[in-house]
Parts: C-alpha cells; sequence; structure tokens
C-alpha cells in the first residue's frame, strides 16, 4: 500500500522499500537521520533548530513540521504561556523559511492550544508568523475529529 506517490513513477511503500515503477524493482530505503547535500529525505529525531541550522540557506523544495501543541502531552518538555509558545514556532517557522528553494513549500501541521477550557487555533496564529516572513498560504486542511478534546459526554 502506498503511502506517498511521487512523480507517478516513485511509490514510497509502508515497509521502508521504494518501487520504481519504471524499472519494475523494490530497493530497501535508507533514511539518514541527519543533513548531508546528497540526502534526497532526512527522518530527524530531536530539536529541530539543530537540524535546520545544519542545512544550508536555499536548499529545501518542501519541509514538512507537525509541531506540539502546547496542550500538556507526554512527550512535550514543559507547557509555555501561548505567547512564549508563538515565539518558539516563529524561530522554527523562520528557520524552515531560511532553508527554502525560491518556490519551496513548508507544511505547517498544527492543532490548537487549550487555556483553562478555551481553545485558540493555533494556526489562525501562525498564519500571521508566516505573513511577516512574506510567506503565502496556498492550501488550508481542517481535520474534524468526532472524539478526544471535540466529543462531548
Amino acid at each position: 500500500m502506498c503511502a506517498n506517490i511521487l512523480a507517478a513513477t516513485w511509490c514510497f511503500v509502508l515497509d521502508l522499500q521504494i518501487v520504481n515503477l519504471t524499472a519494475m524493482t523494490v530497493e530497501p530505503l535508507l533514511i539518514p537521520g541527519k543533513y548531508g547535500p546528497e540526502v534526497e529525505i532526512i527522518l530527524y529525531r530531536g530539536d529541530c533548530i539543530e537540524l535546520l541550522e545544519s542545512i544550508p540557506a536555499g536548499s529545501a523544495q518542501f519541509a514538512v513540521t507537525s509541531p506540539p501543541c502546547n496542550i500538556g502531552k507526554p512527550y512535550e518538555k514543559t507547557r509555555h504561556p501561548l505567547t512564549g509558545y508563538l515565539a518558539d514556532q516563529a524561530k522554527v517557522i523562520s528557520q524552515c523559511a531560511e532553508i527554502l528553494k525560491p518556490g519551496g513549500s513548508i507544511c505547517w501541521e498544527i492543532g490548537n492550544h487549550v487555556h483553562e477550557g478555551e481553545v485558540y487555533p493555533l494556526d489562525t496564529f501562525s498564519h500571521l508568523i508566516f505573513k511577516g516572513l512574506s510567506l503565502h498560504l496556498r492550501n488550508r486542511v481542517v481535520w474534524h475529529y468526532e472524539h478526544g478534546l471535540h466529543s462531548s459526554r
């Protein structure tokens, strides 16, 4: 089963193999954990600022990130006030913009911040950060959940 199809001839599959549909071959997909100029894809686990600082300006066509939503999940080290959280995200967004090639794109997957029972949609706040860097919103996907935070009893 394909997780993503690129350029109509390449298909990344879930068991980390790459299938070349033109040559009808299957090869193992080796994904490094750090940047190198010859690397086509990176899966990095750690502080994203450290990774972004290692990538030369103007060298990435596409950056994908899913920052923590600052809602107290176990993987979040600490919960910050909204203003501090947004300042941290502004640093990451700025670094992502710095590494993009002209015409490059950022996929910024973000959720909501919840404080004292009130929901703050983080994409509305981060949109202002992107605009401040002269980046333009081209698409917006909103997930509708009928479980978890948005469910009722």
